[in-house]
């Protein structure tokens, strides 16, 4: 099958990671909290508790709501800027002020650093944030469930400058009723792939009494920031406010594909960025994105620079912690999908890749809430006669909508899997097409929870990364220890590489195998 070879941190030593667990929660317990100090209070915003309060109350008293904002559902997140509050404070009480009097048990602020540079996501290790109005204790125990993903790890002072996340507790301490909880959480470096990953060690978290608020501001604009992709005059302003919404289209689509795809046309300067494409990959067919504000830290022609502000709101009738599907498709979809896999490779094939447009292809067809959800697949394709593979292409993670990644799997596994030379339109009367859908991973502490035959395989280790889908080792008839040593050799780690420091998830798939339709 198909190598990955995606790069992912792996988290320090269990045993370090247990120590550091019992260190703080020792501390608790002990009364002797691990502080974390403020590190903005008195610049970016006010220093003590008086001024600070009579700030955001007046600001907050200030704020009306959009007269096509209304909706009503539950409020999973917001999206909302971090800057010193004199030049974004305004637009972040639009976000928040829905917020007065609410009750929730934890809150998760996903912010980007901006003064480390690391993959994935980062934790403090600390066991309380402290600003003007008081300290706020840490969800250890939902911190502890991230640090176990894989994909989060700590580091320490990381957050020691920090003030994507301190810019927006000051609000939450104001508007909520105690009594709640916070999770920190630094966005490093992420590819699309890598968001995928933290969006689901993430949503377990974002129960019916948890809010999600995402950090960040958008295009930084000017010398200062090194970027200037128009001249300034008299349109930057609505230049700039466009390039802006073309990236909050996206996010409401759920369009995480799109959104790399744009950050690499316009180099947009958003620090928002990195937790926007955690942010779209939580949400659901039945979110609702509302915009609340837009602005600008002030006139482009006044210094030639400027950073945007924009908050906005994330309604969902249902939390995101009950958002992953293990649901089975039924016959009718599946069949579908094993359409659109072979009318995209036989376009593919005669006309080039660039020629498939998905929403063509599907712009005669219902799409399901099923074809409509984010699912890992595989699209695996076979020479009928001799039953010899020919290619094997997928992804493991939820990336793109059901429909988009068959679309694109069955492409990469007609033309793009390096082990075969590409398909040709000759050979597709004799090959068999396979399509695999993939329930979520799940992690598992030992390898004898690894069922062969039942379970498809992940192993993680040393920042690399290797899958085996269930049928793989009954067609070859291997046994759990055979299986897991060609894992390590598909892995490029020795045969045994799979017995120490490696991670393993386990999944199962929903397979429907045809002829290749002409």
């Amino acid at each position: 099958m198909f190598q990955f070879g995606i790069v992912q941190v792996w988290v320090a030593m269990g045993v370090l990671f247990f120590s550091w667990a019992d260190s703080v929660q020792a501390a608790q317990e002990s009364a002797r909290p691990v502080l974390r100090p403020a590190a903005v209070a008195g610049s970016w915003y006010p220093g003590e508790s008086g001024p600070l309060r009579a700030y955001l109350a007046e600001t907050l008293a200030r704020m009306t709501a959009p007269a096509d904002a209304a909706v009503g559902q539950p409020v999973r997140a917001l999206l909302v800027p971090h800057a010193g509050y004199r030049f974004s404070g305004a637009t972040a009480a639009q976000g928040f002020y829905r917020l007065q009097g609410r009750t929730y048990r934890r809150v998760v602020v996903m912010g980007p650093s901006h003064y480390g540079a690391f993959p994935g996501m980062a934790v403090p290790e600390t066991t309380h944030f402290v600003t003007p109005l008081g300290e706020i204790p840490l969800d250890l125990s939902a911190i502890e469930a991230l640090l176990l993903s894989g994909d989060v790890t700590r580091i320490p002072g990381v957050d020691r400058k920090e003030h994507a996340i301190e810019m927006q507790l000051p609000w939450l301490q104001h508007l909520l009723q105690p009594g709640w909880q916070l999770v920190p959480l630094l966005v490093g470096r992420l590819d699309q792939a890598g968001s995928a990953r933290l969006a689901r060690a993430l949503r377990p978290l974002l129960d019916p009494e948890t809010l999600l608020v995402v950090s960040g501001d958008f295009t930084h604009y000017g010398p200062t920031y090194d970027y200037q992709p128009f001249a300034p005059d008299a349109q930057t302003a609505e230049r700039i406010r466009a390039l802006d919404l073309g990236a909050w289209e996206l996010l409401k689509a759920r369009d995480v594909r799109g959104l790399f795809a744009y950050k690499a046309k316009t180099n947009i300067t958003a620090c928002a960025f990195g937790p926007m494409a955690v942010l779209a990959h939580l949400m659901t067919p039945n979110s609702v994105a509302i915009l609340e504000a837009y602005a600008t830290s002030g006139p482009v022609e006044t210094n030639g620079n400027a950073v945007s502000y924009l908050a906005a709101r994330f309604e969902d009738p249902n939390p995101w912690s009950q958002q992953v599907s293990s649901g089975e498709l039924n016959l009718e979809e599946m069949q579908g999908l094993h359409r659109l896999a072979s009318q995209a490779i036989r376009i593919a094939i005669e006309q080039g890749p660039l020629a498939v447009d998905p929403a063509v292809l599907v712009k005669d067809v219902a799409l399901t809430p099923a074809w409509q959800e984010k699912r890992g697949v595989f699209v695996t394709l076979n020479v009928r006669q001799g039953e010899r593979l020919r290619g094997c292409i997928g992804h493991i993670d939820p990336l793109l909508p059901l429909y988009e990644a068959v679309i694109e799997n069955g492409i990469s596994a007609a033309l793009r899997d390096g082990r075969f030379r590409p398909v040709t339109a000759q050979e597709l009367a004799g090959l068999d097409l396979e399509i695999s859908v993939l329930t979520p991973l799940r992690p598992i502490d030992a390898v004898e929870e690894f069922e062969v035959g039942r379970h498809g395989v992940v192993m993680t280790k040393s920042g690399r990364r290797a899958v085996f889908l269930p049928n793989v080792a009954t067609e070859q008839g291997w046994n759990r220890e055979e299986t897991l040593q060609q894992l390590s050799l598909k892995a490029g780690l020795p045969a045994d590489g799979w017995k120490q420091g490696a991670r393993f998830e386990v999944f199962s798939t929903q397979r429907f195998g045809a002829p290749f339709i002409p």
